[in-house]
This record gives C-alpha cells, structure tokens and sequence, in this order.
C-alpha cells in the first residue's frame, strides 16, 4: 500500500559470518536506521502538487518507493516530511520540511522529462541520507550484486537494491563485472510455520554467498529470523533496509580480509 508505514516489532536480525572456516559474528539491529537522527525520514514524505508539473507528485511515490522510502500525496502526520518542488525554467528545487514547514534540506533536479521520477527521488534520498550526491562512485572498489533467488511473492529487486545502498555506506559500490572486486550472490527461504500454529510466523533465510571474479568462495554471511507472513509479500520498504544494513557490515568485513590478508 502506498503512503504507509507500519512500525515493526521485529527480533533483531540474526547474522552468521564465515570467512575461510566458520567465525561467529552476532550483529544487532536494535537501533532504528533512521536516514536523519531524529528519524524524521522514517515516516511517510508527503508529496506536494508541483505547479507546471501536472502528475509528477503522484510519479514520485513509485520511485521513492525504490529508495525504501515511503511516500504519499497525503498531509503528513506526526513526524512526518513536506517534499516542495519550486519550478525555475528548466530545473525544480525541491525543498524538505518537516510538519510544521521547518526546512530540513534542498536540492535542484532538472524538469521532466530531463530527469525522471526516479532520479528526481535518488537525489532526495541522498539528502535524507546525508550523503554526497556528487561524490563518483566509481574511485571506490565496486562489486556485482547477482539478481537474487527467492520466492515470486518476495521483492527480491527491493532487496537488491536496499542491500546495494548499505553497501556503498560501507564504502563498495556496485557495478559491472569488468573490474569487479567480488561477486555478491543471495538466497531466500521462506519457511512457513506448521499447521498446528495458526497465528505462526514465516521463517526468513537469507544467505549471502561472496565469491571472487574467478568463483572462488570468499566467505557467507547467514541471516534468519521469523517474520509476520504480511511483511514478505509485496513491497519491502523499511524491513527491506533493516535487512541490508544487518548483512552489509559483515559482507564489508569478508571483502576487506580478501583485499587485507
């Protein structure tokens, strides 16, 4: 559904890492990955009508919904963000305000159809994120994220693309296989609970496998844990980013032993 967000009562991720033999590695996700401290950014960003941009608030959704961030063209709530786009010639500055119209950033993007409702999200989402749009990805080492196994039901992309955001905070960007530090292959289980438990949850595996350019296993990094079956069936959004950022820590550590013996 577009425009909300439900809190999750999750248990904390379990991570497993392995590395050249089995090393235990626990990794808690108790804290909130908040995109700005004060976790604004977690809660739905209403979109407001951009005038000589018929449509383009209503386009915006589906690609913040690409960024793991909720949206809607709705009055925000409690916490919530105002996303204002000002059209000056051929650019849109578009301005984030929290509910009671404080600013919180900006950012220019170029009209439609110059820059699409997808790149127009990206570039908020670099400010929500505090990170650099500017910066060239390419000076970092890069890696291949494989499409990943799982089942139909489950938003595999969202995943995906979650997981290539963690890793670019955790200093690897993704890219193509020319050049490539390591290729990056994931594995999803979904275990459902047996008939005696009617109010049961699924059972969530997730195994990541990290290979070098020639297949040459680099090491794994196991995630599982139970899950309302709700949640695994269509968009991930805030449970897709709790997952990336649970496994990209350990995937960094497997990638910088293989680059620092």
């Amino acid at each position: 559904m577009h425009g909300v967000l439900r809190k999750l009562a999750l248990p904390a991720l379990a991570l497993l890492l392995s590395a050249c033999g089995p090393l235990p590695h626990p990794f808690e996700q108790d804290a909130p990955n908040a995109l700005i401290e004060d976790r604004q950014a977690l809660s739905t960003i209403s979109i407001a009508p951009v005038e000589g941009a018929p449509g383009l608030d209503k386009a915006l959704i589906t690609g913040f919904e690409t960024e793991d961030i909720p949206a809607s063209t709705q009055p925000p709530g409690p916490g919530g963000l105002w996303l204002r786009g000002s059209r000056n010639g051929g650019q849109i500055t578009w301005t984030l305000e929290d509910a009671q119209g404080g600013m919180i950033g900006t950012v220019a993007t170029a009209m439609p159809p110059k820059a699409t409702p997808a790149e127009i999200a990206a570039a908020v989402g670099h400010v929500l994120r505090g990170e650099d749009p500017n910066a060239v990805a390419d000076e970092r080492p890069h890696v291949v994220l494989a499409p990943l196994k799982a089942p139909k039901t489950f938003d595999a992309e969202g995943l995906r693309n979650a997981l290539g955001r963690a890793l670019l905070r955790e200093g690897y960007a993704v890219g193509e296989a020319k050049g490539a530090a390591a290729v990056i292959q994931g594995e999803v289980h979904i275990t459902p609970p047996p008939p005696s438990m009617t109010k049961g949850q699924d059972m969530l595996d997730i195994a990541w496998t990290i290979k070098a350019p020639d297949g040459k296993e680099l090491g794994k990094v196991a995630q599982g844990n139970p899950v309302d079956h709700i949640l695994l069936t269509g968009y991930l959004g805030p449970l897709g980013r709790a997952i990336a950022e649970a496994a990209a820590p350990g995937i960094a550590e497997v990638l910088h032993k293989q680059t620092n013996p």
